[in-house]
């Protein structure tokens, strides 16, 4: 049978995350074989540990740690559950014997309801508590074992060079793992800094204070697009350090935890060369036993000769210790040709899988970096863009240079008028001296009033007065003082 499953989905539930399995190009399958399934990580679990028990000299990849209850709302944790679980299935996939086995096949099945194993919390998955628990050494270390007998086919040389590359794998992805986390570590640091920069360079252009008396047009036109492009840059460094928090997120995901799987996956396969060693010591031992009968025979047959009663008797055991330094022979030299087998599936596996884990870093890097150039790139293209000078508002009534009626055509009662309004100007000019308390750039101004000497006076053609406010543009104001002085 030979299928490939695929973990497209994954969705949390109160206490444990379900993942949707599909299988594709499903050939000479059992008919209740479903061809998408929903899986809880506790069936996953039993399934795993299935298999572990059923083939203890398989180099199965490791269970992904359970899913913390605390942390399985966060969405990018549960993607990184589920592509854990993805590569899990992937490995598998590659075992027929693992695929075969009729504990697999009810797992894909219907036959497994969503409830079959349990939650969590039940007796049958009490060991998931205890996955992250040191085991003793013996349990994960290497078996040391020397032969003092010449033993036909051991390669005890090759394998303890094995044993060395394999301890020398196990500190190097450790090693990588930390330095990973130590750089993303790093990144986000300079993330939450940059972004702490963005904010404080947005607060510098919402200041209740302004510059005051003597800021002219240009110069005012200056601050605005100054404060434009302080923006743009605070919006910049706040979307930086999004990104970095990101690229450690999917960084993790895609090529921290496979450096960690792999150093976990060399537990297993020192599983199997500890099984090789016991069978080692199992058949030296046999070796002796049946030297020490061969011994015994030789010496009873000088002394006592072949016909002898004890020496028929001995030979008997002599014989019975070769069958068995025989069967202990062969069983040892299938165990070994088993593990050779095995550490060259694990190193077509880990090249596979490394090759891939590192080409997903790398465009995963580049696509960052290139997502940091282009808002750099657009943010300085928008500040180099010219800011659009919107026109203040001015003061049209009391301007000279745009009333419609000419100085000599005044009447003497509009002089009079005029000389009534200069004085009233003229008041609100000294308040204009004070220091400027609004934080507003743009002119403002109260709402026209009527004056009360024109409409006694019956003239058709009304000045209005207008207010000029403490927060008024520089420009209403400086008009203001230069059509007083004339």
């Amino acid at each position: 049978m030979t299928l490939k499953i695929s973990v497209p989905e994954a969705a949390a539930t109160p206490d444990t995350i379900q993942f949707k399995l599909v299988l594709e190009d499903i050939q000479g399958e059992p008919d209740n074989i479903l061809p998408t399934c929903f899986r809880t990580f506790q069936q996953i679990s039993w399934i795993h540990n299935k298999l572990k028990r059923k083939f203890p000299t398989v180099v199965l990849p490791p269970l992904p740690e359970q899913p913390i209850t605390s942390h399985i709302d966060d969405q990018d944790y549960v993607e990184r559950k589920r592509l854990q679980v993805e590569r899990l299935f992937q490995r598998i996939m590659e075992r027929s014997e693992l695929t075969e086995h009729a504990d697999f096949i009810h797992f894909l099945s219907s036959d497994m309801s969503p409830t079959q194993v349990g939650p969590s919390s039940t007796g049958v998955l009490s060991f998931l508590k205890f996955n992250r628990v040191i085991k003793p050494s013996t349990d994960r270390g290497f078996k040391s074992y020397k032969a003092s007998e010449m033993i036909e086919g051991n390669d005890q040389d090759t394998f303890h060079k094995h044993q060395i590359y394999i301890l020398l794998q196990e500190s190097y992805y450790g090693f990588i793992a930390e330095s990973l986390n130590e750089l993303i570590q790093i990144r986000e640091g300079l993330g939450d800094v940059l972004t702490h920069m963005g904010d404080l360079v947005i607060e510098t252009t919402q200041s209740k204070y302004r510059l005051g008396l003597g800021l002219k047009l240009d110069a005012r036109d200056s601050q605005r697009n100054l404060d434009r492009k302080m923006q743009m840059l605070g919006l910049l460094m706040d979307e930086l350090g999004f990104v970095f928090t990101r690229q450690g997120k999917e960084e993790n995901m895609k090529f921290g935890d496979v450096m960690i799987e792999y150093k976990n996956s060399l537990d297993p396969l020192k599983v199997v060369f500890n099984a090789r060693t016991i069978k080692l010591m199992d058949y030296v031992d046999q070796l002796k036993h049946r030297n020490k009968r061969r011994d015994r025979s030789d010496k009873l047959k000088l002394r006592l000769g072949i016909n002898h009663p004890e020496v028929k008797q001995v030979i008997e055991e002599e014989k019975e210790a070769t069958e068995s330094l025989s069967k202990s022979k062969e069983e040892f030299d299938q165990c070994q040709e088993k593990v050779k087998k095995e550490i060259q599936v694990f190193d077509l596996q880990k090249s596979k899988d490394l090759r891939k884990a590192i080409k997903d870093y790398v465009n995963l890097s580049i696509r960052y970096e290139n997502t940091k150039l282009q808002n750099m790139e657009k943010t300085l293209q928008d500040m180099q863009q010219p800011m659009i000078r919107s026109t203040p508002f001015m003061y049209h009534a009391i301007s000279p240079t745009t009333s419609s009626v000419s100085r000599d055509s005044i009447t003497s009662s509009e002089r009079q008028k005029k000389r009534r309004e200069k004085k009233h100007l003229h008041q609100n000019y000294k308040e204009l001296q004070k220091p400027l308390q609004s934080s507003a750039s743009l002119p403002t101004r109260t709402v026209p009033e009527q004056d009360s000497d024109s409409t006694e006076s019956g003239t058709s053609h009304a000045i209005t007065d207008t207010r000029t406010a403490l927060s008024a543009s520089y420009d209403d104001r400086i008009s203001t003082k230069n059509w007083l002085n004339e």
